[in-house]
């Protein structure tokens, strides 16, 4: 498999938890958090010198950090791992924990592209999330980004509520592409056991959502965004190397509290508990590591076999629209009959020797891809 590896560093501090959430998080305690930077750099010392080609700071809301933790977590980084071959390094961002000397720390250590959460234009609507910014201070805080002279932004939006109609995200989204970003990340509403709005019975439509989706597809490829992964589009050449990477199976070492990673075909997680990540992470100044680097910090490890391999290969490649997977992927009998018959129903198609999702399939793609997992 290639090495090409990515490192995802997981900060899971919010000022509050969004109401849709079911990422781990929790609320901001400068104390906590910096012990939660020792403990970060205590686990990133298990992969010291490792050759790193793309960088995603995600979480949680990495920017609620202040800027000393800012400073001493990544400034670790660039010692402890080779950045020298570099090529994206991502960290994400919300409007209320962001400011410009913020901005100034991280251009300085190399920062190339931010994710922005906005998630709706409308105050009702941002309110109704559980976010505590307003569009006026995206606004504010987007310009200040620009004249810090960042050109690769990604803006992340959220569709498909309860009271939400087509003209109404329209209006959203021509709003936002007022912005002229770089890249647009969209998700469809997806309730989740164990957020506020599952245990507030909150129900989202289907039909609406698939209506939703496809006049967001129509208006942003009239206004020249490439649509290159399933909820992913971009100008030209500023797709997410990080994150196309892991639809293409590539490695990548997570470190964190809840971080996953894949290494040697070996996918891995860790604990979802910050005192204890902490608290294991001390253990780790004298724990000696085999060939993969398990350690007590994981709560799942599971080898990647070549039968899952395979599959993981189809599930992930089918998701970048334009590449799709190489045929000789689908090469046992089962994947093979699967794949003879979504070639027949159109729901996949033959491109020079790729398979590819149909514009008409996209919406439906968990149905197509658990197919070649039975």
């Amino acid at each position: 498999m290639a090495k090409i590896l990515g490192l995802y560093v997981h900060i899971p501090f919010c000022r509050q938890k969004c109401f849709y959430c079911d990422f781990f998080s929790l609320k901001y305690d400068t104390v906590l958090a910096d012990a939660y930077i020792d403990a970060l750099i205590q686990d990133a010392l298990r992969f010291k010198d490792k050759k790193i080609h793309s960088i995603y700071i995600g979480g949680g809301t990495p920017s609620v950090l202040s800027l000393g933790q800012i400073c001493k977590f990544l400034q670790a980084l660039v010692e402890i791992f080779n950045f020298s071959e570099v090529s994206e390094f991502t960290f994400e961002l919300n409007p209320e924990s962001t400011s410009k000397e913020k901005l100034h720390i991280l251009r300085n250590f190399g920062v190339t592209r931010l994710s922005l959460g906005l998630q709706s234009v409308e105050d009702k609507t941002l309110t109704f999330l559980g976010r505590m910014h307003d569009f006026n201070s995206f606004c504010e805080i987007y310009n200040v980004i620009r004249e810090e002279e960042f050109n690769n932004i990604n803006i992340d939006l959220i569709y498909g509520f309860p009271f939400q109609t087509i003209k109404k995200f329209e209006m959203v989204l021509k709003r936002v592409l007022l912005f002229n970003s770089e890249h647009l990340s969209i998700y469809p509403l997806s309730v989740e056991k164990g957020t506020s709005f599952y245990k507030d019975g909150i129900v989202t439509n289907d039909d609406i959502q698939r209506d939703i989706y496809d006049k967001t597809v129509e208006i942003l490829e009239k206004n020249g965004y490439i649509h290159y992964e399933i909820s992913n589009w971009s100008k030209k050449d500023k797709e997410s190397l990080h994150n196309s990477n892991y639809w293409c199976n590539f490695e990548y070492i997570g470190i964190g509290a809840g971080a996953s990673g894949y290494l040697g075909r070996r996918r891995y997680k860790n604990i979802e508990n910050i005192k204890k990540y902490i608290e294991l992470s001390l253990s780790l100044q004298n724990e000696r590591y085999g060939d993969d680097n398990s350690t007590l910090l994981e709560i799942e490890s599971e080898y990647i076999n070549d039968e899952l391999y395979k599959i993981e290969r189809i599930m992930l490649g089918l998701r970048l629209l334009n590449k799709g997977v190489d045929s000789n992927c689908f090469n046992n009998h089962k994947h093979r009959s699967v794949l003879l018959k979504c070639l027949k129903n159109g729901t996949l198609e033959l491109d020079n020797g790729r398979i590819k999702l149909s514009k008409e399939s996209v919406f439906i793609f968990n149905q197509i891809v658990s197919k070649f997992m039975r």
